[in-house]
This record gives structure tokens, sequence and C-alpha cells, in this order.
């Protein structure tokens, strides 16, 4: 199976996104900041609000639904 056909509205929101620079590991483009980072960061940002501009944001409590169990497992590590 091979790699889904671009639509053109797909094209178009790529040509448009202001942060072109992606690095391995980033597969998510957050759409409030206009840049691509790990999914996992911005379930991270949701779960401990750790920044204003990420409260409310619907691809934030997808991340953190995607990624929860995860990052409760994180926190318990990190909990003294």
């Amino acid at each position: 199976m091979g790699q889904p056909q671009r639509t053109a509205s797909m094209r178009d929101f790529a040509s448009r996104m202001s942060c072109h620079h992606r690095d391995t590991d980033d597969d998510f483009f957050c759409i409030r900041y206009q840049v691509w980072y790990r999914s996992f960061d911005c379930g991270y940002r949701t779960l401990f609000e750790t920044c204003d501009g990420c409260s409310a944001c619907e691809q934030g409590r997808f991340n953190l639904k995607r990624h929860y169990s995860s990052l409760v497992q994180l926190a318990r590590r990190q909990m003294p």
C-alpha cells in the first residue's frame, strides 16, 4: 500500500504553512502556532497546562487522548 494521494486542499494548506522546518521526530503541525513538533509534547502541554495558548485547544485534546497513558506514566515517574 503506497502513500495517500495529496488533495489540492492539502497542497494548498502545506504551501501556506509559515514553518517549513520539520525534524525527523516531528509528527504534528500546530495550527495555532504554525510549527511542527512532536504530538507527545502537545499532549504534555495540554495535560499540564504549561502554555496559556494551548488551553482549550482541540488539537491538544486529541493529542492528549492519543498519548494519555504514556503521559500519566511520565508524571508518576517525576513525582517525589
